[in-house]
């Protein structure tokens, strides 16, 4: 049986949770209706899948690489075009654990059965031997996985060492279960509790600001929102950062930051809102930033008159979004973006693909040519 790991469940969920960016289901899939009946948390990360593969994907990826990716997760029996959203919370618990790693859990929905995802999670876990139990939570059951045992070396493990113990779990149990027919939800038991508290019209939500932050954008592909530790200037001189008392006093004005990448019909936006103590202190940061769009546009004037060709190409570019920069104030919220023309981007990551394809198909030609026939005697 292939070793199992924490480091491997967690990949699977990331993969999981990376698959999470298509979608057709007729749900809302807006950043709002999503988050609203999320838990608090410190920092939640939205996926809007359903726009991710049928609207952006189409557009910047060639038609022959778009078909592949969606018959290579078709192979292994999941349709990636059946997934609306996911989002992803993160929260450090009071008192902190040990090995001082977050809590997390992760929301998925979409056009698909949970109750049959569920059960064919059981399967494989049963198939895989591993520990788990079950327990009620309210009118649902939850299927606790123990990963304490994950990360023991196994008989004959080349990479186990002699006299070495086995490495603690990070997270010594998972769980998971359904929140509705159509969606999932995983992740350590007491944030997977308050997701379902929270779905179910409890009173643990997400803040206000936080909500408002992540819904910003309405055009969103995703969003990352988190709160920023009122401790920030102190975690930055602990790793070497040296003291200023303008800048750490300037630190502390921060609140919330929300990053988002978005899609208009024609361009793709990247998005930021700070939320600030005060609107003085948003107007402070917004005058920093106008300097320095200032100086960015002079440097990349003077670039694109010198530059030749492809460089002369990406400096202009690069000038033309700048152009197109948003730095406002909304009360304490500073609110930046850009726009950045689709063919722009489309051509960048076409090229790129291209380039890639190039060079493996390359490094096989050159394996091939490589080998030599024996004789034999």
């Amino acid at each position: 049986m292939r070793k199992l790991t924490p480091a491997r469940i967690l990949s699977s969920l990331a993969l999981l949770f990376v698959m999470a960016h298509a979608a057709t289901a007729q749900v809302a899939s807006d950043a709002r209706g999503a988050l609203t009946p999320f838990p608090d948390s410190q920092a939640v990360l939205f996926i809007n899948a359903r726009r991710i593969v049928n609207e952006m994907m189409p557009r910047v990826m060639p038609p022959t690489e778009y078909r592949k990716m969606l018959a290579e997760a078709q192979k292994v029996g999941f349709n990636p075009r059946e997934l609306d959203y996911a989002v992803v919370g993160v929260r450090f618990a009071e008192p902190a654990p040990a090995n001082g790693l977050p809590e997390f859990v992760v929301i998925i929905r979409g056009d698909f059965s949970a109750d049959a995802m569920l059960a064919l999670a059981r399967i494989g876990l049963e198939a895989e031997k591993m520990k788990r139990r079950q327990e009620s939570y309210g009118s649902r059951t939850l299927e606790l996985i123990d990963t304490t045992g994950l990360d023991k070396p196994a008989e004959g493990d080349a990479a186990a060492k002699p006299g070495e113990g086995p490495k603690p779990s990070p997270y010594p149990e998972v769980a998971f279960t359904t929140l509705d027919s159509n969606t999932l939800v995983v992740g350590v038991p007491s944030y997977v509790k308050a997701a379902i508290d929270s779905a179910d019209g409890g009173q643990s939500r997400l803040k206000a600001s936080m909500l408002e932050l992540a819904a910003n954008d309405p055009q969103a592909l995703w969003s990352l929102t988190a709160e920023i530790p009122p401790t920030l200037a102190d975690y930055m001189h602990k790793y070497g950062a040296p003291a200023n008392q303008e800048l750490d006093e300037m630190l502390g004005w921060m609140k919330q930051i929300s990053i988002s990448q978005g899609m208009t019909a024609l361009d793709f936006t990247m998005n930021a809102a700070l939320l600030t103590d005060q609107p003085e202190h948003a107007s402070a940061f917004s005058g920093l930033i106008r300097m320095g769009m200032l100086a960015a546009q002079t440097a990349l004037t003077q670039e694109a008159a010198k530059k030749r060709g492809k460089d002369g190409v990406q400096a202009r570019q690069a000038l033309a979004a700048l152009k197109t920069a948003v730095n406002r104030t909304d009360g304490s919220t500073l609110v930046l973006g850009v726009s950045v023309p689709q063919k722009a981007v489309a051509d960048l990551i076409r090229s790129e693909m291209s380039k890639k394809k190039a060079t493996a198909t390359k490094g096989k030609a050159t394996r091939r040519t490589g080998r030599k026939k024996t004789t034999r005697r």
